[in-house]
């Protein structure tokens, strides 16, 4: 377990991440998501090569959010990367021809079935938010030496001004299927709209309203 780093927020700087940066988002990421319950059913973590699927699949996401100029907000310390926010606007999430390299990516590295299963949760994401234009937390995390000093929270109101700054959405909304994580977003203002289980894994999807 890393040793405690602490940093205060306001020595904490946020800015539109650098794609030099991308490997070591993607890296944050798989740490904050290779144990959450729904990860490991869509990539199948009961089978060989589940790290490998995870990995994949992270680094695909965050070319395709680069890609398509989707925010991805990084939260920063001198040199350290503590923390990170990815957005994506739903039509950019779900939209077939902008994902198309993505898919194609997603089928060489994770192969069929999890590919499967992320697209079949997306479809049920999008069905629920009945197309309310509105960006989707796809990815959070904060570097595990330096959580529980509102990094979190910082991130979480980066994601809601830059929601605010782009215009054209209504909604800030987010699916998490850790009570934990449920219980963080409802702490920085979100709240429930629907319980939802995704393959069998209960999970929730919340909004937060863009003034």
């Amino acid at each position: 377990m890393p040793t405690e780093v602490a940093v205060s927020t306001q020595d904490v700087e946020l800015v539109e991440l650098d794609v030099c940066q991308l490997n070591s988002v993607a890296s944050l990421l798989f740490q904050t998501y290779q144990n959450d319950a729904l990860m490991q059913r869509i990539f199948q973590a009961d089978k060989a090569d589940y790290e490998k699927r995870l990995r994949a699949a992270i680094r695909e996401e965050l070319i395709a959010q680069w890609d398509n100029g989707q925010p991805i907000i990084a939260a920063m310390h001198e040199e350290a990367l503590l923390g990170v926010v990815c957005l994506s606007k739903v039509e950019h999430q779900f939209g077939p021809t902008s994902r198309w390299n993505w898919y194609i990516s997603m089928l060489l590295t994770a192969g069929w079935v999890s590919t499967r299963y992320v697209l079949d949760k997306e479809r049920q994401i999008k069905s629920l938010l009945k197309d309310q234009p509105c960006y989707l937390i796809s990815f959070i995390g904060v570097a595990e030496q330096y959580q529980h000093q509102g990094i979190g929270q910082l991130l979480c109101q980066a994601a809601l001004q830059e929601s605010v700054e782009r215009g054209g959405v209504k909604q800030l909304a987010v699916f998490t299927s850790d009570q934990q994580q449920q219980t963080f977003f409802n702490r920085c203002g979100f709240t429930q709209q629907h319980a939802v289980d995704v393959h069998d894994v209960p999970g929730a999807l919340l909004t937060l309203n863009v003034d």
